[in-house]
Formats: structure tokens, sequence, C-alpha cells
């Protein structure tokens, strides 16, 4: 049976700068989207890149007193050693600046020409270098009596140009129509409300190209002029389809569109206003979703290379854990709400989640099981199938009263797969804890440490209940800490299981009935850490 294909993208990081804790917080999403998508049967491309063609990328450069190219080729290294240190698993790795996309650029930008949606005008309009954008007035805030731009607190620059444009009012009708159409292209909602009321109310065409600078795409039918960063960008979503690179790329499958891009907030309106149209133009699909996510702020100021109040996501990693970052950004925050960061509550997050009542259960059930006498290192259980209601309340009254209490084994399956179905990553966590609690609170009742005293065979089922509810558990935990749960499932005698979940085998496992084989006490998988 062949697989389906699910296609996933990060933002298009600018290179001006190593990638910070915000940068980090959508890779991170999409590699548990792209992660999961993968264990459910799904072939799954996903990528990530580096916006080389702007302005000021060349401005960094000329700080260094570099030549453009060779300052590119070590910032983009620089980028992929970060998501290679967090073991972000994309499959596709591209810069703006090579010639497969070059040529594409060139393609689609002829296509629109020739559709009469490109021509020439001459402007004056303020423009922010850091936003690779044009402002209005009303775009800007106050400070020290001058007008400057809310994200970088910088005074844009006043151009007049001859540029060309893109006839963005003509797509106006279309767009109104391809949203409601599609009532969950951008998520979430409010978001999505946002960029429908800005459509309504009137689309100004935009620049799509400039005169000044000669490092950039040039356009095919004015070679005097470069393509703008945004339609030269953008386009690089499609680029990894249409002329893939030859690693880990999957022969004879179809990429485009799509299924998911994960963008930030700033620049949605150019996800799902600009970019729509553009593809349109250019007689290509639209993308099928996109997941709109918030800004981590530091002191409630967003993080910034401008400002620098940056983030170092490897030396954080480095000082605690991956495990401790991926858990405190993605639990203590709904995707789409800004959270300030603050690293004593994300050791204290760890330390609740993780070291405490993950770590307290699998322990109690390690310990426990080594003393059992008989077979001291097997649990099983002699009712064959899946734990369901029906077998449980034949066996135990408290594993029926267990049942009872939300969320039960049969909920918490069904919550989590539909919350991480809509990329609602927290709702997996808060979820997935809450579950792991009700476990506790089970041990507590049943106090295996007492009974095996005075019945072996009981305290057996007991443990093995536990350790078959904490395998459903890290089963789902999987695309979220996926060297921890692998290494858990060796540890339990479950030594295919990384393989079998890598291969998308994750539904059948749900269901087995396995045996545990808990051979030695485990070393602690998750230390506390002391503040």
């Amino acid at each position: 049976m062949s697989r389906d294909k699910f296609f996933i993208t990060t933002p298009i990081y600018y290179t001006n700068g190593i990638p910070h804790i915000g940068h980090s917080y959508s890779s991170l999403i999409a590699d548990i989207i792209a992660r999961y998508q993968k264990i459910t049967w799904k072939k799954v491309k996903f990528c990530t890149w580096v916006d080389e063609n702007s302005q000021k990328a060349v401005l960094k450069a000329e700080e260094q007193g570099m030549e453009i190219m060779p300052y590119l080729d070590i910032m983009a290294e620089k980028h992929k050693a970060v998501w290679d240190w967090l073991k972000i698993e994309y499959t596709d790795f591209i810069r703006t600046t090579e010639s497969r996309h070059h040529k594409l650029v060139r393609e689609v930008l002829q296509k629109s020409w020739d559709n009469g949606d490109i021509y020439e005008w001459v402007y004056e309009w303020m423009y922010c270098v850091w936003c690779e954008a044009f402002k209005k007035d009303d775009d800007l805030i106050d400070k020290n009596g001058k007008r400057v731009c809310p994200d970088h607190l910088t005074d844009p620059q006043k151009l007049k140009e001859k540029n060309y444009f893109f006839r963005l009012s003509k797509y106006q009708d279309f767009l109104l129509d391809y949203y409601k159409s599609n009532p969950e292209f951008v998520v979430p909602q409010d978001r999505f409300n946002e960029v429908i009321a800005f459509v309504e109310r009137w689309l100004d065409d935009f620049s799509i190209s400039r005169e000044t600078n000669k490092f950039w795409i040039h356009l095919p039918f004015d070679e005097e002029q470069v393509a703008y960063v945004w339609y030269d960008a953008l386009f690089n979503y499609v680029t990894v389809c249409e002329y893939p690179g030859v690693e880990k790329e999957t022969p004879g499958i179809k990429w485009w569109p799509a299924d998911l891009h994960v963008v930030w907030k700033d620049i949605i309106r150019f996800h799902a206003i600009y970019w729509p149209a553009m593809l349109k133009s250019a007689w290509y699909e639209l993308p099928k979703q996109i997941l709109t996510t918030w800004f981590f702020t530091v002191n409630w100021q967003k993080i910034s290379k401008t400002i620098g109040n940056v983030i170092d996501p490897v030396e954080f990693t480095q000082k605690y854990s991956k495990d401790l970052l991926t858990l405190y950004i993605l639990s203590s925050f709904n995707i789409w709400q800004d959270g300030d960061f603050d690293e004593k509550q994300a050791i204290l997050t760890y330390n609740s989640k993780l070291a405490n009542n993950l770590w307290n259960l699998v322990n109690r059930v390690v310990v426990l099981s080594l003393k059992l006498q008989d077979e001291s290192w097997k649990l099983y259980w002699k009712v064959d199938g899946f734990l369901t209601e029906d077998n449980l309340m034949l066996i135990d009254e408290d594993l029926w009263s267990f049942l009872k209490w939300k969320p039960s084994i049969l909920d918490y399956l069904e919550i989590f797969q539909k919350n991480i179905n809509a990329y609602d990553l927290k709702a997996c966590l808060d979820i997935t804890f809450s579950f792991l609690d009700k476990i506790n609170k089970f041990t507590d009742i049943k106090e295996p440490w007492k009974l095996i005293k005075e019945s072996e065979e009981d305290t057996r089922g007991v443990l093995y209940t536990i350790a078959e509810w904490l395998r459903i558990v890290w089963l789902a935990l999987y695309p979220f800490f996926p060297e921890k749960m692998s290494e858990m499932f060796v540890k339990l005698g479950l030594e295919n299981y990384k393989e079998r979940l890598e291969n998308g085998e994750l539904e059948k496992m749900l269901v087995e009935f396995p045996k545990f084989e808990i051979k030695e006490k485990w070393e602690n998988l998750f230390s506390r850490i002391e503040i």
C-alpha cells in the first residue's frame, strides 16, 4: 500500500544572523508535526531554508568586510549547524542563491508578466530594511520624536525608484472566494479573520523589484531590475518540488502543494494574501493550510537580533537539554499566543512534568519489577487483546474505576490524536501529563510496593497495566522526545520500536499487547535540575 504524502515547511529564515530561540520554536513545531505524520504512515517532505537575496544580508557582509557569497556560505552552514544540533529532521535545506531557485523565479515572473499581472511604476515610499517591507505611516509608532518600525525600532528609509508592481488588487475577489471555500486555510481562526478583514477593505498592488541592488535575481523582462525579496523568497517553497535536490528526495512523488506552512504572525499577510495571488498568477495550486505562530518575548520585548536580546538555542540546550527546551516552549504557551521566556520557569516545568511526574512513574515500575521473584524481569498479562473497558472490568475493580476518570486510556488517545491533527501541541502535552497524573493516582491506590508482599501475581498484573499505559504515552510523545522515548522502549525490551515507528506503524503498535522485559535498574533519564 502506497503512503499519502505530507509536505511541511518552516519560515524562510533570514541569513543575516544565527537562529535564536524564536526560530527554533517554529522549527521544533514543524519537526514534531513532520515526525507525527511520518509515524502515521505518511511520506514526509520537510523543508527549511535561508533567505539570502536580501538587503540586510548585503549590509551584514559589508559590515564584516566580506564579499557577499563567502559570507552567505558561512551563514548557511551556521544555520544548518543549529538545526542539526537540535536534531531537526528536515529532508531539504535550500538557499535562495541556488541556481535551481533562480531558474524557477525567472520562470514564474515571466508567467505573471505574460498574464498581465506585472506593470512598471515610479513610487516614493518608506522602507524598513530589517522587515524587508514597505511601510505606511500608520504601520509605524512614535519613539523619541521619530516614526519607527514597531518591531525593530528603526527609522524606515524613504525610497523613490522605478519598479515593477504586481496587480494584487486584481485578485481581491478570488482571495475572498478562496477563503470562503477553505475556512481552515489559516490557523488560528482569529488570525484568519484579520486576514479576511484586511482583504475586504482594499488591496494595494505591491512592488516586486528593485533597481538599486544587482546581487539578486534579475527580471527576465528587464535585466536592469532584480526581484524584490518576497516575490523571490516565497517561491522557494515551490523550487524544492519543481527542482528537487539530490539528497533525500523521493522520486515519483508530486509534492506541491504544501500541506502546511508554519509561519510567524508578522508574515501571515505575505503568506495568506500575497502568496496565494502570486501562485494563482503563475498557475500553481495554493497551499492547503497555514499555521500561524506567535512570538516569544524577553522582558516583554520581541526577540530581535537588531535589538540584541536573543537567546541562543544551542547554548541553552547545552546548558540544560533539548527535552527541557521542547517541553517548556510547547507546553507553557499556545502556538497562537505570545509568551515571555523565563529560564527559571522552564526548569520548574521540566522538573514537574518530566523528572517528577513521568520519571517517578517509570522508576516505580522498574524498581518493583526487579523485586519480583519469578521471572523477575518479565511483565505480562493473562488476558489477550488490548486493554479495553470490557476485559478490564472483568479483571480488576480499580482498573474499571480508573476508566471512569477523565482522561482514561481510551479518551486520552482520542483527544491526543484530535489535537495533534489540529496542530495544538500544547493541548497534546496537557492531556498527556494529565493522564500521567491519573496513572500516578491509580498507582497510589493499588500500592504495589505493599501488594508485592501479599501476591506477586497480582503485583505483576498491576505493574503490567502501568507499563502498558506508559507504553501508550511514550508512543504518543515520540514526535516530541524521540531520543528518550526510543531509549525507554529498548529498556522495556521493545527493541525494534524506533524502526517500526519510523516505518509508519504507529496505529498498529497502539493496539498491540507486548511482553515487557526489565533486566536491570535504569539510570535516570530525566534528572531534576537544581535552580
